[in-house]
């Protein structure tokens, strides 16, 4: 039973990886390159959604390469894989401290903002050192970083519960 629930786990995550490679793929580019990285969100939902280490682990490495063969900036191919390893660290570490303490609703949000602002502070940096930035940091963290976080952390929100919804249904139905 306990190799059953994996795979469902493993399957969800591949799942959400799709769609979050679609939604980054068909998001255009704005202010100096660079796109909203709604990879992240449906990272972010996987995170919150299976509580399997090596699946969370895998599934950050997964994410960060989708997201570095779709990216548009320069050096993001190096800085994807890495943002995304260190912000599901951050955000693993955080659900251990929140679970059980804070309401569901709360850290679903929480997840979001903090968790985008972490992964593009993370890219930038990473880029800044790579391949340079097209423009100030504190810029781009202004202009793109945080509309970004605000947004992810809306579709954050909303996915999650719709995930959640649909995966449990999905699971109560296959027993």
């Amino acid at each position: 039973m306990n190799s059953r629930k994996t795979l469902r786990e493993f399957i969800l995550c591949a799942l959400l990886m799709a769609i979050g490679v679609v939604l980054h793929f068909i998001t255009p580019a704005f202010m100096l390159n660079m796109r909203p990285d709604f990879m992240l969100s449906m990272l972010f939902i996987s995170l919150m959604l299976v509580d399997d280490l090596k699946i969370n682990y895998v599934t950050a490495i997964i994410a960060g390469i989708l997201t570095a063969l779709t990216g548009s900036m320069p050096g993001g191919q190096i800085a994807n894989p890495i943002d995304k390893l260190v912000t599901s660290t951050i955000i693993i570490f955080m659900l251990k401290l929140l679970r059980n303490r804070v309401n569901e609703g709360i850290i679903v949000g929480i997840v979001g903002i903090i968790g985008t602002i972490i992964s593009g502070s993370v890219f930038l940096g990473v880029v800044s050192i790579i391949a340079g930035l097209p423009g100030p940091f504190y810029l781009l963290m202004l202009t793109v970083v945080l509309p970004t976080a605000i947004v992810n952390t809306v579709v954050t929100v909303i996915g999650y519960y719709i995930i959640k919804k649909v995966s449990k249904s999905t699971l109560v139905v296959n027993k």
